[in-house]
Order: structure tokens, then sequence, then C-alpha cells
């Protein structure tokens, strides 16, 4: 019996410390998961946050490059009226110059002065139509820079439009139960119960003390 109670004593220890171990295991899992969850997360962030920054060094260069292009447009510009100036100031001097010249020598001479104006004329028209021309062309270069800056900038901000998603943490392990303490005190209790019919069934008979002792006459009977 006390072999039996023993063995059932040992084995409920065992069931109980293995059980024990695998809810530490699936503890120990799941702490390392979330420690991976919370790290994974806390570098997500980090590198959005640095990409923001990027975007936004990025974007300033953008604008910077953009405004360059302009200024550019605007002093090729400038500069082609500048010159359309003088060529229209050097074809009036020419136009005066042969007009004076001209004045000297009666009809023959205001007719080739007017000649000079009309020549005159049609260059200073053909320099305004040249610099209206480029005017526009300028225009347009400079709509199209910014169309190019526009979607440059939108590809940067697609870059950092979303910030980053984390999930949420797991649910922590389902835990096993242990096998059940009264389990253990009715398989006591049944041993023992046992143990002590089977002693009892194997227990001799006292033959000296109770009711199951033999009657013998102790008074003395003379058969002689």
């Amino acid at each position: 019996m006390a072999l039996s109670m023993a063995g059932q004593v040992a084995g409920h220890a065992a069931e109980s410390q293995a059980v024990e171990g695998r809810n530490r295991a699936k503890l120990h899992s799941w702490q390392q998961q979330e420690k991976v969850r919370y790290t994974n997360a806390i570098m997500d962030n980090a590198e959005y946050l640095n990409d923001i920054s990027q975007a936004d060094i990025e974007g300033d260069r953008t604008y910077k490059a953009m405004m360059d292009q302009w200024s550019q447009e605007d002093f090729t510009l400038k500069k082609l009226f500048s010159e359309g100036d003088q060529k229209i100031e050097q074809a009036i001097i020419e136009m005066y110059e042969n007009d004076y010249a001209g004045s000297q020598t009666g009809k023959t001479a205001g007719r080739l002065a007017g000649k000079s104006a009309m020549k005159a004329g049609q260059e200073k028209s053909r320099i305004l139509h040249g610099l209206m021309m480029a005017k526009e062309e300028t225009t347009m270069k400079k709509e199209q820079i910014k169309e190019k800056g526009d979607t440059d900038m939108w590809r940067l901000h697609e870059k950092i439009m979303f910030a980053p998603t984390h999930k949420g943490p797991t649910p922590p392990p389902i835990y096993e139960q242990g096998p059940s303490s009264a389990g253990l005190i009715l398989g006591l209790a049944g041993t023992a119960v046992d143990s002590f019919g089977v002693m009892q069934d194997n227990t001799a008979p006292d033959i000296w003390s109770g009711s199951t002792a033999p009657a013998f006459n102790t008074t003395a009977t003379n058969y002689f």
C-alpha cells in the first residue's frame, strides 16, 4: 500500500511539473514574441520619422531647383529683351542716319529715307515678334518646370503619406491545467481501502479469544 501510494504521489508530482514546464515554455515564447513586436514597432516608427526628415530635405531641394530654373529662364528672357532693345535702337539710328543723308538730295533721297524708315519698322516688328514668342516659350518652360516640381513633391509625399501601422498585442497563451488534487486524494483513499480489505482477508483468525475460539469444558469429568 505504501509503495502504491508513493507511486501515485510521485506520478501526480511528475505530471504537475510537466504541465508547469509546458506552461512556462508557452509564457516565455509569448513574451519573446511581444518583445519582437515592440522592437519592430519602435524601428518602424524611427524609420518613418527618418523618411519624413529626408522628404523635407528633398522637398526643399526640389523647390530650390525649380526656383533656380525659373530664375534662369527669366534671366534668359531678360537678356533677349535687352538684346532686342539694342537691335531696335540700332535700327532707329540707321534710319535717322539714312534720313539725314537723303535730305541733301531732293525727292530721290526722300524716297530712300522712307524706304529706310519702313525697313526700320520691319526690323522692329520682327524683333518684337521674336521677343513675344520668347516670352511665351519662357512661360511654357516655367509651367513645365512647375509641373515637374509638383510631380516630384507628390512622389515625396507618397513616401510618407501613411504612418506605419502596428499589430496589436497577441493574446496570452492558454495554459494547461495540472492534474487534479482531488483525483490524487480519491486514488490514495481507494488504495488504502483496497489494501485494508486485502489485509483483512489475509489475516488468520484469533483462536484464543473471542467467539471463534473452541469451547472447552473446564469441569473435570470422571469417566471412570
